[in-house]
């Protein structure tokens, strides 16, 4: 069994699909989540134009004020596709039910989200 994945395997992934399975089902496919869909997202982000500051910008209001305060940010992150893959990602969350556990999850993971987005930028300013 291949334990791997090459980033061009990842760029592939059907991320919102990882969230609600990740956040419904722990085990394999919440480690799922927190591992390879947490690359394909960083790698989404990246191509989107998001940055690791308005994720974790996103990744507080949701621990604040759960799914339903987070769908109902005008912007949550600046520009059109940014903004629609972070409410894609919100919405696939929010369709695993409302929940306190399922909602702090939810932010951890956009959190690391943030943090990968901001690690990678850091290695890539480093190389320079």
């Amino acid at each position: 069994m291949r334990t791997e994945r090459e980033d061009a395997e990842l760029l592939d992934l059907d991320v919102a699909t990882a969230i609600t399975r990740g956040l419904l089902l722990a085990g394999g496919p919440r480690q799922a989540l927190f591992t390879e869909a947490a690359i394909a997202a960083c790698h989404q982000a990246e191509r989107a134009g998001l940055g690791a500051y308005p994720l974790s910008f996103v990744a507080r209001h949701v621990r604040a004020g759960g799914f339903t305060a987070a769908l109902d940010l005008r912007e949550p992150a600046p520009g059109e596709q940014a903004r629609e893959l972070v409410r894609d990602w919100i919405r696939a969350a929010a369709a695993s039910g409302l929940d306190v556990s399922r909602e702090l999850l939810f932010a951890r993971w956009l959190a690391q989200v943030a943090a990968l987005i901001a690690l990678r930028r850091r290695t890539r300013e480093a190389a320079r």
